[in-house]
């Protein structure tokens, strides 16, 4: 590649000129807009999600990648790996990510700077071509606008995936070579020659872009022969040839001898798609392709990753994009309109969610797109009045763009939580643990360090070694601890559980284990530590099967010391429990923990006795059906919604059956599923019927007093109903993604809530709770894995995480006692109750004795000392004594 540059670079007079030429106000033009691209992504940093204190899963992977495979191996253009699915990492972004942290730093900040650096080469060369196309400032500027302000872009300015690679080089490789026909510089043509060559062996997205100058080369001789011919000829096409030769030499050298490794990833997409195509049934049919791809592009929320409240194009600017599609392809500019379509046809035959990453090339090409149409509207020849209506048009189509998106962007950026994927609380927990492996004081607030992905320099070894069993962190973990694993035998981090210092969960987080994995890794990694003069330090991050396993290890304390470590980090106290024991204690250690049982009952302590409503599956009386609704009426009698089987059972407080109210149908006064059920002052009953999607008033005795609709357009799938110290009604209207607000009479006072994870929105929550002291309304949210709390007119006040929560999930529902200020949550992931205060602080769990164990949790119910919980999946109830 130097030789090539160094072959056709300009004489010194040429360079004098060219630097001169420099001089001039369109070169300001320019460097104001990069100005204003750096300034609007930096304004609000220290409130943003990429702030310096989290960073996206992926691209810690790819910094550990960068630690394991570039810097400490020879070059390879690529590395076959099987973590995060298969396919053949390549290289080149590591490679350029490599002297930034050597310079700058080996830390988060530095990452992101190298990111950002990416991000406005791409909108420099956009802006370049650009001008070249239209030689407006004015064009020009409404481009550099949008594309500053395209949620889509601005967000992954700072994702730090390998895939980021492609965009700048395929822009400036298109932008080079325009230059280069143009004016018949070998050296320009060189240049774009090398970076597509590099495109290509940035990442999988480059292939989109050699497929587009190969379709463009097609098309040309197809639609535009005159114009191939007089631009073409053999000396231009063979530098550009072989400054991609060059630039491309190592990947396809890695093709070669890699072919079938090359191709692994893409080709089961490939074969699915032709499956399709070729007629395969549903689910994988072709309408499921084309459902995805509206999906991605069309749904608020949608299944994208970064930003599932936002659209990648918002919808006002198609009204300029699709008149510029048209006329681009009009003026015969066929390689923008296939650089903006190739990476929707891959997202299309890729189908399935979370998959907008593989449209990074075309975001430049898009808002070129709408660069066409706007450059249309100021280059018409028509009367002066219609053209200042055309103008007034588009500025307000692209107003109803900007402005909105610019709101978004501002939300996003004032909140570090906004947006969960970057991990600001692993890195936290990396930050802390680090310190502690590293043999210093941990902060007591974790902060940003210069070379926080290495060993501390400058200061001893750590007396002691170090196993950790984190709840969460995973891969930030492994990138801020892996040079204190260097050295531990097989170790490699592509391969979970071969950490030696990770090793103690597995590799894995704790939250994505059952308790009996957790200890079973817990008494492996113990076993098979080999003792090398120094101390050892155990570390759980707390939690309620931490508990249990602390109190099948209390009686070795003889041979360790316990202490509690904790800090807090954006409003979340995090606390791990620590064992320490010294070097002469450790073989003793070693066997004492080998002695203790492989299979514990790893659960957490019940508060008190259980007993159980003796149900099981079927149509009789006190049998069940999947129930998932419970409560208890003025008497005691508990009330359980038989789901399935249509109808309302009422038991005695002791569980002996009473009645069954209701018969299975779609009719006024009859059952569809019945859901979440709940008692009013008067004994009315109240009922979440999702199978008729209504909710159902009942009298005491069972007969129908109303039917509710719900507000427009209807209830659809209702779950769950809570009661209000004022005897308001309150309904989890999940199909619709809202909670409803009613007055006892059935009249609407409110409604609040949409979908997404933003606050105040929900996915698919499943629970409500009223606080009867405070009215404070609770509402679980298990896929976000959070409860939230809102005022009794819908006002967001606070949420908290619930870590158990998350798929696989269940009905979770929510019971409070405001007596003891505390919250119940039920967990069916975890088959227990989490017991929480009202502020959120995690208390403990209950679970059933284990003759009795919770089997998929599905409602709960507070009354008399006790907690009645419906088992959905073994069809019984258990009352727990507290």
């Amino acid at each position: 590649m130097a030789f090539l540059v160094f072959a056709f670079l300009p004489g010194p007079r040429d360079l004098t000129a060219g630097f001169k030429s420099l001089v001039k106000p369109k070169t300001a033009f320019f460097l104001f807009w990069i100005l204003f691209f750096v300034v609007a992504h930096l304004w609000n940093l220290r409130t943003a999600p990429w702030n310096g204190d989290g960073i996206f899963a992926d691209a810690a992977q790819d910094l550990l990648f960068l630690k394991t495979h570039v810097t400490s191996r020879p070059f390879q253009a690529a590395w076959f790996q099987s973590y995060g699915g298969h396919f053949a990492h390549q290289t080149l972004f590591d490679y350029y990510l490599w002297p930034w942290l050597h310079l700058f730093g080996y830390n988060i900040l530095t990452n992101e700077a190298a990111l950002l650096a990416l991000w406005c080469t791409t909108f420099l060369f956009m802006l370049l071509l650009t001008d070249l196309f239209f030689q407006s400032y004015v064009v020009t500027s409404v481009i550099a606008l949008l594309f500053t302000f395209l949620p889509f872009a601005f967000i992954y300015t700072f994702h730090g995936d390998h895939y980021e690679m492609a965009a700048p080089l395929c822009v400036a490789s298109l932008y080079f070579l325009h230059v280069g026909f143009k004016t018949d510089s070998s050296f320009c043509l060189a240049l774009g020659g090398i970076a597509a060559g590099l495109c290509l062996a940035s990442s999988l997205l480059g292939k989109q872009y050699v497929l587009a100058l190969l379709g463009f080369v097609v098309l040309c001789a197809v639609f535009d022969r005159k114009r191939l011919k007089r631009s073409f000829n053999w000396r231009r096409a063979l530098t550009v040839i072989y400054g991609f030769a060059a630039g491309a030499m190592p990947i396809l050298a890695y093709i070669v001898f890699n072919r079938h490794d090359y191709a692994y990833h893409e080709l089961p997409y490939m074969n699915r798609f032709l499956q399709a195509v070729r007629g395969h049934p549903s689910p994988n049919d072709i309408t499921y392709y084309l459902r995805q791809v509206w999906s991605c592009f069309f749904t608020i929320p949608g299944p994208r990753l970064f930003f599932p409240d936002a659209l990648p194009i918002p919808l006002p600017y198609y009204w300029l994009l699709l008149p510029g599609f048209v006329l681009a392809l009009w003026q015969k500019r066929f390689e923008i309109v296939l650089l903006a379509t190739i990476p929707v046809v891959g997202v299309f035959i890729s189908a399935g969610p979370l998959v907008e990453h593989r449209l990074l090339v075309a975001i430049p090409f898009w808002i070129i797109l709408i660069g066409f149409g706007l450059n249309s509207a100021t280059q018409l020849r028509l009367p002066l009045n219609f053209k200042i209506f055309l103008w007034s048009l588009s500025a307000l189509v692209l107003m109803l763009g900007l402005v909105p998106a610019i709101q978004y962007i501002y939300t996003k950026a004032k909140d570090p939580s906004s947006i969960s994927s970057f991990k600001q609380q692993d890195v936290a927990v990396a930050r802390f643990l680090k310190a502690i492996v590293a043999g210093r004081t941990p902060p007591s607030v974790p902060r940003l360090e210069h070379d926080e992905f290495n060993r501390v320099q400058g200061i001893p070894d750590s007396p002691y070694e170090t196993l950790i069993c984190a709840s969460e962190a995973k891969v930030v973990l492994e990138l801020f601890v892996h040079d204190y694993d260097i050295g531990a035998g097989s170790y490699d981090p592509i391969i979970s559980g071969n950490e030696k210092i990770l090793s103690f969960c597995g590799g894995m987080p704790m939250f994505v284990m059952t308790g009996q994995e957790i200890w079973s890794h817990n008494k492996k990694a113990i076993a098979n530590y080999v003792p090398n003069g120094k101390d050892l330090k155990l570390i759980w991050e707390s939690g309620p099967t931490v508990e249990k396993i602390i109190e099948i290890l209390r009686p070795l304390r003889d041979l360790a010391t316990e202490e509690s470590l904790s800090f807090s980090f954006g409003g979340r106290v995090r606390t791990f429990y620590v064992l320490n024991i010294p070097y002469k204690n450790i073989r003793q250690f070693q066997e004492r923990v080998s002695a203790l049982p492989a299979t514990p009952e790893i659960t957490s302590t019940p508060e008190a006795a259980t007993n159980t409503f003796q149900g099981r599956k079927g149509t009789g009386n006190g049998e069940f059906d999947s129930p998932t609704g419970i409560a208890v009426d003025g008497s005691g009698n508990v009330l359980v919604a038989d789901t399935n089987n249509g109808r309302i059972e009422k038991f005695s407080p002791t569980g002996a059956f009473l009645s069954a109210t209701g018969t299975k149908g779609t009719r006024y006064g009859q059952l569809g599923a019945p859901n979440g059920i709940a008692i009013d002052r008067a004994g009315n009953i109240y009922v979440a019927d999702a199978g008729k999607h209504a909710v159902e008033k009942l009298a005491p005795n069972g007969a129908i007093i109303a039917e509710w609709k719900g507000p427009e357009p209807g209830f659809y799938g209702p779950r769950r109903i809570a009661i209000g110290p004022d005897d308001s009604i309150y309904v989890v209207d999940q199909g619709r993604t809202r909670i409803v607000k009613f007055s006892p009479d059935g009249v609407m006072v409110t409604v609040w809530g949409s979908k997404g994870n933003g606050d105040g929105q929900f996915d698919d929550h499943t629970s409500v709770a009223v606080d009867p002291r405070t009215r404070k309304v609770y509402v679980a949210d298990p896929i976000n894995k959070r409860i939230q709390v809102f005022d009794p007119d819908g006002k967001f006040l606070t949420k908290w995480p619930i870590a158990e929560w998350g798929r696989p999930h269940g009905f979770e529902d929510l019971a409070i006692d405001s007596k003891t200020n505390r919250l119940y949550a039920s967990s069916a992931n975890m088959d227990a109750v989490l017991i929480f205060d009202l502020n959120g602080n995690r208390i403990g769990t209950l679970t059933a004795n284990p003759a009795d164990r919770l089997e998929g949790p599905s409602a709960l119910a507070l009354a008399n000392g006790k907690l009645y919980v419906v088992n959905m999946i073994s069809n019984r109830v258990t009352a727990i004594h507290l």
